[in-house]
């Protein structure tokens, strides 16, 4: 079972257009929800929203971010035995909607119903799907907090990410020489054919250790012009060793470059680090308290590692923060969908974690 309110909100939330860098009218709707319980909220530089609550003990950081893939567009989804799905114009928006909710309505019932609870702090990000730009720009020694729970997408509901792979974006600009098909082509350079020709690392590799993709291919001008510039969009998501990831980086620069010269054109190739790999250990005191509070209803810690991008990737250089997953399907698409008995459960057993958390000697 699941509560009413929980539902509501998630509608309300989905029912709201936010797409990354375009998170404003969320965050409103953030701001009104945390001001109704007498908590005041602030934005940052980035746009990330920020709010505190006092309590006992050592500092608790909660996370979701307000940002979600295009379209983004509000609408209004259908609620069917239990489960959340988009109305099938869009993409339902439970990444990271559902993250949102659990942390509104973990403030809401710790509020309502008195409940012992350790400070926290909560910050909704702005433009995670595009490179976590929010969460890098957080300062954890200002707000005086070094663990925490980041809710967002991964795996079945409650399942923690136990390691998260580097991401590296890159970018490509091949550039020939254009011209009529239909004339002379000895001084054409297909820019297309460049990029057909290249032999770089992609796909599965290192026993999927490292995934490299093309995700988009843009320009040429005209259907009747040779293509003399096209951008292409990659990326490099890897578990392995940094030695290993620059190795395929220089494989890739390397191939485009040569393949352009050799077709009489020009290639750059330009990557910039989105996330940084991490490793989870499972002694940290917060995962331990999640798996104490399991293990009192008789379930198991879950760990699983992921290819999959998160607020964690940016706060963990500086906190013990780890991801928990809200269980949402087909994310990123227009048969996205999310189950809502899960992330009750998620609300239930984050407040007894932030019970024990308060009562723990953390000295």
């Amino acid at each position: 079972m699941y509560s009413e309110r929980l539902c509501n909100t998630l509608i309300e939330l989905v029912g709201i257009p936010s797409t990354s860098g375009h998170e404003e009218q969320v965050r409103h709707y953030l701001e009104q929800q945390l001001a109704s319980l007498g908590i005041a909220s602030t934005t940052d530089s980035e746009g990330n929203l920020l709010a505190t609550l006092a309590g006992d003990g050592k500092t608790l950081l909660l996370n979701a971010h307000m940002d979600r893939v295009p379209p983004g567009h509000g609408h209004t989804p259908l609620l069917r035995d239990g489960i959340l799905f988009s109305d099938g114009t869009t993409n339902l928006g439970a990444d990271d909607a559902a993250g949102l909710v659990i942390v509104l309505e973990i403030v809401k019932r710790i509020i309502e119903q008195q409940l012992p609870h350790p400070p926290l702090v909560l910050i909704f990000t702005v433009k995670e799907e595009i490179g976590m730009c929010g969460a890098i720009g957080f300062d954890s020694t200002h707000w005086h907090v070094s663990d925490g729970i980041v809710f967002d997408n991964a795996f079945e509901a409650g399942i923690v990410v136990s390691k998260g792979a580097t991401y590296e974006a890159f970018d490509v600009t091949i550039m020939g020489r254009t011209g009529h098909p239909g004339k002379d082509l000895s001084h054409t350079v297909n820019a297309l054919e460049i990029f057909r020709s290249t032999d770089y690392p992609r796909g599965s590799l290192a026993h999927d250790q490292t995934r490299i993709n093309m995700g988009r291919i843009s320009g040429g001008n005209a259907r009747n012009a040779i293509p003399d510039c096209i951008v292409l969009e990659g990326e490099l998501r890897s578990f392995e060793s940094a030695e290993m990831r620059e190795q395929y980086k220089q494989r890739i620069h390397e191939s485009f470059k040569q393949t352009a010269r050799r077709f009489g054109g020009h290639a750059e190739v330009h990557f910039s680090t989105h996330a940084q790999g991490y490793t989870i250990s499972e002694h940290e005191p917060l995962l331990q308290t999640y798996k104490n509070v399991l293990a009192q209803r008789g379930e198991h810690l879950q760990l699983q590692p992921t290819f999959i991008g998160s607020d964690t990737s940016s706060f963990r250089p500086t906190m013990r923060v780890f991801t928990l997953s809200t269980g949402v399907v087909n994310e990123h698409s227009f048969e996205e969908y999310v189950a809502l008995a899960p992330l009750e459960q998620i609300v239930q057993d984050m407040l007894q974690v932030l019970q024990q958390w308060s009562l723990k000697d953390h000295a």
